[in-house]
């Protein structure tokens, strides 16, 4: 088992759309793009975050569009992931509020979690560029 995991925001929807989905991906097996993805669903009046789900990030499938890897963490901190993302609070009746601000909130927790670490250049100007967004 590696030491540390890459950390990832993973696009899903269509291609150079901003109306794409963001989720938080704990890559865990580089070579075949398994992941444990952390995601909030539904829309500007009932979004909630999901269970982690166990996914294969591969283009093409289950509208997956691509990533962008944002930092590492500690295998033995994996597991305090869901906690620390969970504690994010959710904006309802804003239809400006959507994935994109609870990944950069996400984030920015994610700073502060011991055994995390996310590049100080992530910004979500920087994710949307690298993710190929409008």
């Amino acid at each position: 088992m590696p030491p540390f995991y890459e950390l990832s925001v993973a696009s899903f929807g269509q291609p150079s759309s901003s109306k794409s989905r963001w989720t938080i991906a704990a890559v865990l097996i580089p070579s075949s793009g398994h992941s444990l993805v952390y995601q909030i669903m539904g829309s500007s009046s009932d979004y909630s975050l999901e269970a982690p789900q166990s996914v294969t990030l591969k283009e093409g499938e289950n509208g997956y569009v691509g990533k962008a890897p944002v930092g590492s963490v500690d295998s033995e901190k994996l597991h305090q992931l869901h906690s620390t993302l969970a504690s994010i609070p959710i904006v309802h009746g804003n239809p400006a509020w959507n994935s994109h601000n609870w990944v950069m909130e996400g984030i920015s927790a994610l700073r502060k979690l011991e055994g995390c670490h996310i590049d100080k250049h992530v910004t979500s100007q920087w994710v949307s560029e690298r993710l190929g967004e409008k």
